[in-house]
């Protein structure tokens, strides 16, 4: 994915989205993982705090599933000439790139010595 895939657009209630275009027709926008630009100021220094939060959580669905969404045109707005800030593109990619997991305690420890914390 790149900063080129990505599509801006608000929604029918006003949210701003941030998702990776699939397809893009004359009366629908398909997107892969919208996320909603939460912006909130922060109550200590009055900064603001500006985080993505995904549409749909992927904990909820099958781990080999990968859905679109379809957002009829006629309900959203394009945003056109806007380029995202890089912090924002990374931070969209870090939340929906892959994770492995760590490797269990033990694993592969095969013949490592075993380390006594106390004396017998």
């Amino acid at each position: 994915m790149t900063k080129d895939d990505l599509v801006l657009f608000l929604d029918g209630v006003g949210r701003t989205l941030v998702g990776e275009k699939v397809n893009d027709t004359k009366t629908t926008l398909e997107v892969k993982n919208p996320s909603v630009l939460h912006v909130q100021p922060n109550s200590e220094n009055g900064q603001i705090q500006v985080q993505l939060i995904p549409i749909f959580f992927k904990e909820f669905a099958a781990p080999d599933s990968d859905g679109t969404w379809n957002f009829n045109k006629s309900s959203i707005t394009l945003c056109k000439g806007v380029e995202l800030d890089d912090r924002l593109v990374t931070q969209y990619e870090n939340m929906y790139s892959v994770v492995q997991a760590p490797e269990p305690v033990g694993a592969g420890a095969g013949d490592a010595p075993v380390v006594k914390l106390f004396d017998d």
